[in-house]
């Protein structure tokens, strides 16, 4: 759904802003134009400037199909906002360096070449944004000394030469899902900055991630070697990440996890860990080229350990080390067919530019009969990525649409209603949930509902009570009427453990709200065990004795 969406959004955006609009100037004709304060300026035929000069808070808009060059360095006024939408293409014969705040928009149809792709581009502007949905080619890209960044990349982005940021500059760095960037140089990160990587990214040489973090749900290649020194250097790896250089360097507090698929030549770490999903439901495999050195590192849970030649095992695998080995870490599990999850490299999501994994809204099927509810649709679903269940508390729940206006979703309990005289047959609803704490990070969901053909109820089974059964011995009766013997009140009530009977009174079980629930230690959860959740107003059972177990029965149902 996500990757849906994001195409939308990219169409959708070209499709309404395919020309400049708010022109208070349109076509200057000096080639040493002074763009003005505040102005909108629309170049709607080919122009060349030659040293043109810029005053503060200016727009430059290139319509599609019109090609403007500038001959020389652009002058602007320092941390003054200067920005471009550009449908066109836009040259620049030599390397830039800008100390204007810079916000530029390429859209689908446009392009920047910075000297035929191989001039330099250093911003030195506080504030600065590129959002690139078309073709961005140049040699190298510096940020400099106390700038902020943005770099969201939906297009095409080819640098040619190495991306460079300051020990003082903060860098968001994005290629998005349908992205796609060529990296020829070295790319050197901070410990202020994040890389993520959701589309392709192809890198002929290295990283230094000095302290910095990268995020990859896509397809991340890098041909050289990766230095993770510096503190806490990060790599999360969702999709599948190749390194056929060296890693080297890797303290003790550098993260590496992985739970798609990580392929690397050489590795000869510190003593980081090796971190793999908390969950056995998913697996990250790792592929070795050589034998790796890892010291006394932790290395788990769940991750499968391969030699890409010859066989595989902890001798094989890892030299010089002394790893700590933590549950359901494996060898090539794939030759025994024993794996306990199957290796996934397109999770389908993206992180926000700030590297928080989203939410999981997750499908679901409910049988409701019309004039019923079921659900509740967040009992599959977690607040974040790999993180805890997601509640009516930590999301928000909003409904996209119905395919019948019938079928609707309670957004304050997370039910989904059937309304009386709903014709037989199936439905979808889609919902979306997003993070309370940061309502902007969001995942969707499809949910398929089966409304029973007319005459159809809920069936009820009856007790098995032939055979060889058994009395029930203990018994709670408020009508006054228990007596010893197979045939009496309780023994006469065969196959139960206990029997309650009451005329007047309910038979009420612990009642605990979401929080009291996720507060039981996990040591005293049970498969079966049971309670009435007040915040969801339902009885809920654990079906599998972990914190992820709990369910709402609230679906009339014949099991078998």
């Amino acid at each position: 759904m996500r990757k849906i969406v994001l195409l939308t959004f990219i169409f959708m955006s070209y499709v309404l802003q395919a020309q400049c609009v708010g022109c208070t100037v349109t076509n200057p004709s000096d080639p040493n134009y002074h763009f003005p304060d505040n102005a909108t300026v629309c170049i709607s035929s080919n122009m060349t400037f030659n040293n043109p000069t810029f005053g503060s808070n200016v727009k430059v808009c290139i319509a599609s199909g019109v090609t403007v060059a500038f001959q020389n360095n652009i002058s602007g006024i320092n941390n003054a906002m200067t920005y471009f939408d550009v449908y066109g293409t836009l040259l620049f014969t030599q390397a830039i360096t800008t100390v204007a705040d810079l916000n530029v928009h390429v859209y689908s149809s446009g392009n920047i070449s910075m000297n035929s792709g191989n001039g330099n581009f250093t911003m030195n502007g506080q504030q600065n944004v590129i959002v690139n949905e078309g073709l961005i080619e140049l040699g190298v890209l510096q940020f400099g000394d106390n700038t902020d960044n943005i770099i969201d990349n939906y297009g095409t982005l080819n640098i040619n030469g190495n991306m460079n940021m300051s020990n003082s500059a903060v860098t968001k760095f994005r290629n998005e899902v349908s992205g796609f960037i060529s990296l020829a140089g070295n790319y050197s990160n901070n410990e202020n900055s994040i890389y993520i990587n959701c589309g392709t990214i192809n890198s002929n040489s290295g990283f230094n991630i000095n302290g910095g973090s990268i995020y990859n749900t896509g397809i991340f290649t890098a041909g050289g070697d990766i230095n993770l020194s510096g503190n806490s250097s990060e790599i999360y790896n969702f999709g599948l990440f190749t390194s056929t250089g060296n890693m080297n360097n890797a303290p003790a507090d550098a993260v590496i996890y992985n739970e798609g698929k990580l392929s690397i030549n050489q590795y000869q770490g510190g003593n980081a860990a090796f971190h793999g999903p908390s969950s056995s439901s998913k697996k990250g495999y790792i592929e070795v080229n050589n034998a790796i050195q890892v010291n006394n590192a932790v290395i788990g849970p769940n991750l499968d350990f391969k030699r890409s030649t010859g066989v595989s095992d902890p001798s094989t695998v890892f030299m010089n080390s002394n790893p700590t080995y933590l549950t359901n870490v494996t060898f090539d599990c794939a030759s025994t067919n024993s794996c306990s999850a199957p290796l996934i490299t397109d999770p389908g999501f993206c992180t926000t530019i700030n590297g928080n994994l989203p939410p999981m809204a997750v499908d679901d099927t409910y049988t409701i009969p019309a004039g019923s509810f079921a659900g509740i649709v967040l009992d599959n679903d977690f607040e974040t990525y790999n993180g805890p269940q997601a509640t009516i508390t930590n999301v928000i729940i909003s409904q996209i649409s119905t395919s019948n206006p019938n079928i609707s979703l309670n957004t304050s309990t997370g039910y989904v209603t059937v309304a009386p005289g709903t014709p037989a047959g199936t439905y979808t609803l889609n919902y979306q949930i997003c993070q309370q704490g940061n309502p902007t990070n969001c995942d969707t969901a499809t949910d398929t509902i089966i409304v029973p053909g007319s005459g159809t109820t809920p069936c009820y089974k009856p007790a098995v009570t032939s055979g060889s059964v058994l009395p029930a011995n203990m018994g709670i009766t408020a009508l006054q009427r228990a007596q010893p013997g197979d045939a009496n009140w309780p023994g006469a009530r065969k196959g139960a453990w206990i029997a309650l009977e009451s005329k007047t009174k309910g038979f009420v079980l612990n009642r605990l709200t979401d929080a009291q629930v996720t507060a039981i230690p996990v040591t005293d959860l049970k498969e079966g065990m049971m309670v009435y959740n007040t915040t969801q107003n339902c009885l809920q059972v654990n079906i599998d004795g972990t914190p992820t177990g709990w369910r709402c029965f609230n679906n009339q149902t014949c099991p078998d």
